[in-house]
């Protein structure tokens, strides 16, 4: 009984010297990238229902995309920034809401002009391809800022 009071001892020692910790660079970095990469699902649902023509699934995609992306913002903006992370959680917050707007301005633009095209409003092919001009530009942008940012974290926490 005593051995097993002092495990219990030891045990809540070891999770109160843990509790408020900052995490280390992996799990920091890791959980940084699974919020980044979490976008995946909505991006590759949004390309199914624009490719398909289905504009309403493609409507209902996206707000659920956008929800769900400030989720994302929240969390991100909750973790404790990592000591001497010059820029990493930035990028992903500034990527996140870079997302966010796409989905709640671009991607919902491109829709209601497909949708239109569909209807058989030929006139708006030159602002469907600005606005798939602007959507691409819009995600390279982000995806070099955050692998700038994330190439820099790496350099300097795996030392």
């Amino acid at each position: 009984m005593k051995k097993l009071k002092t495990m219990i001892a030891l045990f809540s020692v070891a999770l109160f010297a843990s509790c408020g910790t900052a995490p280390n660079p992996v799990e920091y970095n890791n959980k940084l990238m699974t919020l980044m990469n979490g976008n995946e699902k909505n991006m590759n649902a949004m390309n199914e229902a624009m490719t398909g023509g289905d504009y309403t699934k493609a409507e209902a995609v996206r707000k659920t995309w956008a929800d769900e992306l400030g989720k994302s913002i929240g969390e991100v903006d909750k973790l404790p920034a990592i000591k001497d992370d010059a820029g990493l959680k930035s990028a992903v917050a500034e990527g996140l809401k870079g997302y966010k707007k796409i989905a709640d301005e671009s991607y919902k633009t491109l829709i209601d002009l497909r949708t239109k095209e569909k209807g058989g409003d030929t006139t708006v092919q030159p602002q469907i391809q600005a606005t798939l001009n602007t959507i691409n530009s819009s995600f390279d942008a982000i995806g070099e800022k955050i692998n700038k940012a994330s190439n820099e974290f790496e350099k300097k926490f795996s030392k």
